[in-house]
Parts: structure tokens; C-alpha cells; sequence
């Protein structure tokens, strides 16, 4: 059903959302993600826990919680990708930085990021 699609892929959830973070955790890792859940960034840990540029996958309220909310998130290009799930995209439009609707954000994200993954590749 899942393929490797996302060996060696470093996703850190940051989604407050209990049964939407573990769909998502599960069906990454079923994908062959590393998936990573945290309530707040921690550079330290994200650093200690790959040597390359995670994917962060957000929600709308946690990243609102960030210091300097989404806006911060978005600059901050320790992230290969930051997908953000219900949030506004205004201010935040750089390449690496996607914009996920509330409505089935398991498929888009999963979708989304297995283009990505293949885009890098070819």
C-alpha cells in the first residue's frame, strides 16, 4: 500500500490535534519517514536528531504558540519544508513554506511531501 517514498526523511510534528497527529505520524512512518512529535520547536533536539534540513509540519494554533508565530516559522530556513495546516498564507510565501487545508490534511501532506521527495531526486 505505502511505498518508501520518504527514506530518510526527518518530520517533526507540531500539530495540538491528537487523532490528526497520530494519522499523520502513522501513515509517514508507514511511508518510511523518521516522524518526530514536539509541542514547541527545540533547535537543540532537532539538531541533535539529524545533521540535514527537516520537514516541520504545523498546525495553525501551534504555530501561532511559536515565538514570533508563523511568520518566524517561515523564516527560519532550518527547515527544508514547513507545510502549515489551516493557516492563513499571507506573509509567508516563500518556496519551501506549503499551505495544507483543514479538510483531509493526511493526503495533501502526504502528497505533497511525496512530490517534493521526488522533485529532490530527479
Amino acid at each position: 500500500m505505502f511505498g518508501l517514498v520518504f527514506a530518510n526523511m526527518l518530520v517533526i510534528l507540531m500539530i495540538d490535534e491528537a487523532g490528526l497527529r497520530s494519522m499523520l505520524a502513522a501513515r509517514l512512518a508507514l511511508s518510511g519517514a523518521d516522524v518526530v512529535s514536539m509541542e514547541s520547536v527545540d533547535p537543540v533536539r532537532v539538531g541533535r536528531l539529524t545533521a540535514q534540513s527537516p520537514t516541520l509540519v504545523a498546525d495553525a494554533a501551534a504555530a501561532a504558540r511559536h515565538p514570533g508565530g508563523i511568520a518566524a516559522l517561515a523564516a527560519d530556513r532550518a527547515w527544508c519544508r514547513l507545510v502549515l495546516i489551516g493557516a492563513e498564507p499571507e506573509g509567508t510565501s516563500a518556496p519551501h513554506v506549503h499551505h495544507v487545508r483543514t479538510e483531509d490534511p493526511v493526503a495533501s501532506i502526504t502528497a505533497l511531501l511525496d512530490l517534493s521527495e521526488t522533485q529532490r531526486s530527479a
